[in-house]
């Protein structure tokens, strides 16, 4: 009777069924995708999914996915536990969302696990890593061909040599704040990592310039060198090596010593660069500018303090110019934007932010000549600059975004009526508000600026 009593019970359920679904035909579609997935990616090894697709395809879908993804897909089943920790599927591994966690530990598992399929290797910001665990990385890992260390501190030249005694296919290596590191570590990697492309040794102020030169003299392929407040380094810093900074492309000193003679040395060393980045370096004049004038005819950034003379100098040698930044080359007049517009016909990206001297007709001449190609236009506190400017941008046709932060003789309806024409153009502005009377600012050290962004 127990028996006849449940078979009737699912024969009504049963029957129940259809009616349920036509009642309710999303809440049983959702049923039915959980039922799907539920038995699909079973505990079980013998789950249909392994049984219809063989590994080779499994394999292949989790080489698409994450490190959560591949770490979650290695909880379900033996099978996927297998095959997800395969080290085809940690090519490439990014551990900075990790970095408070990412301990000597971890770092060790992994190389054991990827051994030679790891190819690139993020460690942004864990700081926690030391040379023992990296010591473990180097010498399994040994097909590594991007490396970021970037701020982790506890880095040391160890690690450098053994970088550079096992990582031979090493190409792009971020340094930037390892602050531990010194000239000897720069040798190790210029002795073993013949292949290196890029190298970022930003802020350590241990290096100097017989690090940076072996580097040079020995990575030939070298074609992206960022030295960003590297204060141990020199004005000499390039004399000795001219002759081996030929495939140089990109060059950052920010803030490092650089006098006009550097800059000689640049233009003299690297005929085929194409960024370089002096701002905040203060010992260098007009001369710097006719240097680099005479020798590029590629693209090629400016720093400040410049006059106009130089400026258009550098305009006419450098006819392919895409992206300039005269931020508070207060000097400059039109003429040197009418020069620049002229001579520059590719202009991308340009900052005149406090060109004090800048008018209206500069910025009609640049979207006359440059309407094609002009993106970006940074006019921060050009005071001469009025309402008739926006009138003139709006011939720009692909213009992306203009920068008019405390342009006081520009108002906010003719920003209105331009963002009307051109909805799709991003401004950022704002506008002091109006001096209070005298009889409430009597008792005031200073004024507020609330800021009101259009």
């Amino acid at each position: 009777m127990e028996t006849e009593r449940r078979s009737s019970a699912t024969n009504r359920r049963a029957k129940r069924l259809p009616q349920q679904a036509k009642t309710h035909p999303i809440v049983q579609a959702k049923q039915n995708q959980m039922y799907l997935i539920t038995t699909l990616v079973s505990s079980n090894d013998q789950a249909p999914i392994n049984r219809k697709l063989p590994n080779e395809l499994i394999l292949r879908i989790f080489s698409f996915l994450d490190v959560k993804s591949l770490c979650r897909c290695a909880q379900t089943c033996r099978a996927w536990n297998v095959l997800a920790l395969d080290g085809s599927n940690w090519q490439r591994v990014d551990l900075f969302t990790f970095q408070r966690d990412v301990k000597a530990a971890v770092i060790e598992n992994l190389s054991r696990r990827c051994g030679g399929f790891l190819k690139e290797l993020s460690l942004k910001g864990c700081e926690n890593v030391h040379d023992s665990a990296l010591r473990t990385f180097t010498a399994k890992c040994s097909n590594i061909e991007f490396l970021s260390l970037y701020r982790c501190k506890r880095v040391t030249d160890a690690s450098c040599e053994n970088l550079g005694r096992h990582c031979h296919k090493l190409q792009h290596l971020n340094l930037e704040n390892c602050s531990a590191i010194t000239d000897r570590a720069l040798k190790y990697i210029s002795d073993g990592c013949k292949n290196l492309r890029y190298l970022n040794i930003s802020w350590c102020d241990a290096i100097q310039d017989k690090g940076v030169q072996n580097i040079l003299i020995n990575c030939i392929q070298l074609h992206t060198l960022v030295l960003r407040g590297c204060e141990g380094l020199t004005e000499r810093l390039f004399a000795p090596v001219e002759k081996h900074m030929g495939n140089l492309k990109n060059l950052n000193m920010l803030s490092c010593f650089v006098n006009d003679d550097t800059v000689s040395n640049i233009a003299n060393g690297c005929e085929g660069l194409e960024y370089l980045c002096l701002s905040n370096c203060t010992h260098i004049s007009d001369r710097s500018l006719q240097l680099l004038a005479s020798k590029w005819t590629s693209n090629c950034p400016a720093a400040s303090f410049y006059q106009t003379t130089a400026f258009t100098q550098l305009t006419k040698g450098c006819k392919k110019l895409q992206r300039i930044d005269m931020e508070d080359c207060s000097l400059i007049t039109d003429v040197t934007i009418q020069a620049l517009s002229t001579n520059c016909s590719t202009l991308r990206e340009l900052s005149l932010s406090h060109c004090d001297l800048i008018t209206d007709e500069a910025v009609l001449s640049l979207c006359t000549k440059n309407k094609e190609h002009l993106q970006v236009l940074e006019l921060d506190n050009c005071s001469l600059l009025t309402d008739t400017t926006l009138s003139h941008l709006r011939h720009a046709r692909v213009l992306k975004r203009i920068d008019l932060y405390d342009c006081q003789n520009i108002s906010k309806e003719a920003i209105q009526r331009f963002r009307h024409h051109r909805p799709h153009v991003e401004i950022h502005a704002y506008f002091a508000p109006a001096t209070p009377p005298a009889s409430h600012a009597g008792n005031r050290v200073g004024i507020c600026r609330c800021c009101v962004i259009l």
